[in-house]
């Protein structure tokens, strides 16, 4: 008895490392074209955000809370800055464009894949992103102080407090650099 259970239990154990080798080796082939791939969306992202620019290099600053990286602007037109603050779901990452001037150029959602779709996805467009181009400073809904003010999306208000959240830490950032450089 003993004997018809040892055979099966090789042959099982063989096929699943033969299966994770594949998986390693699939993973290790994809990897880089990966990487690079991400990358190409994400220099897309920042000349979307920041159409002035004509190119962009990463800046090596003091990251404020929710900041993940900055770049500027090879020529001068200004910075973007990437943050990412938590959602419904999970973290909402956005891109902030924002010229010499403190001025936002853009806004554009790069992750919200954990928002509920339908409802979180609505923060995510730019019937939503659009009301940040062209502020200096924001504030969110009925909030006291000065700013234009931003109203959030019905039904997905995590979402939507999420970008603003990211936004204004983007704006935070970008005085805490002194402006544009």
């Amino acid at each position: 008895m003993e004997k018809n259970m040892t055979m099966p239990t090789i042959i099982l154990t063989i096929i699943c490392l033969v299966a994770a080798g594949l998986l390693a080796g699939t993973y290790q082939m994809t990897a880089p074209q990966i990487a690079r791939i991400q990358e190409e969306q994400a220099a897309a992202s920042r000349q979307e955000v920041l159409a002035e620019a004509d190119g962009f290099e990463p800046v090596q600053v003091e990251l404020q809370d929710g900041i993940t990286e900055v770049y500027k602007a090879t020529n001068g037109a200004g910075v973007v800055i990437t943050a990412g603050f938590k959602g419904f779901g999970g973290t909402v990452t956005v891109m902030t464009g924002l010229n010499t001037d403190g001025e936002i150029t853009g806004v554009k959602v790069t992750d919200a894949s954990q928002e509920t779709p339908g409802l979180g996805s609505k923060a995510t467009l730019p019937a939503y992103t659009d009301q940040f181009v062209g502020a200096v400073s924001v504030k969110f809904g009925d909030a006291d102080g000065e700013g234009t003010r931003i109203d959030g999306v019905t039904g997905a208000t995590y979402t939507s407090s999420a970008v603003y959240k990211a936004v204004e830490a983007s704006v935070a950032q970008f005085a805490a650099l002194g402006g544009a450089f």
